[in-house]
């Protein structure tokens, strides 16, 4: 194996990867109702500390990055842990009345990861 191909590959394996799908499963007690959820997927690195922030949110609209006991507006701190593998319940909730009824958003990562997440509808 060449030199430059291993550095490639160990690049690859400490990248952070995130991804959203529609959220299916039990709704955790600390969200909403009213909000649309996803599931969010990070990967990376075992014991990686990165922050995920929220941005491209429509005026009167909040994300939210939830786990089973804590929702956090806009941004979150998250260490991985061993397995490299950790999920939230991501939120966009309408807030205002005069807020647009659709939202999407882009959630980065500190280390540049990031993915987009589908517009939300909501009146």
């Amino acid at each position: 194996m060449t030199i430059a191909l291993t550095i490639l590959l160990a690049i690859a394996q400490l990248a952070t990867r995130l991804s959203i799908q529609p959220w299916t499963g039990n709704d955790f007690q600390t969200t909403t109702g009213a909000a649309a959820k996803y599931r969010l997927e990070v990967s990376g690195r075992p014991n990686a500390t990165l922050r995920l922030h929220a941005q491209d949110v429509a005026q009167g609209w909040l994300a939210a990055f939830c786990t089973p006991k804590l929702c956090s507006p806009q941004q979150v701190d998250v260490t991985l842990p061993q397995s490299g593998d950790a999920v939230f319940q991501f939120e966009l909730i309408r807030e205002s009345d005069n807020a647009p009824m659709r939202s999407g958003a882009t959630i980065v990562g500190s280390d540049g990861a990031s993915v987009s997440v589908p517009a939300a509808f909501r009146q």
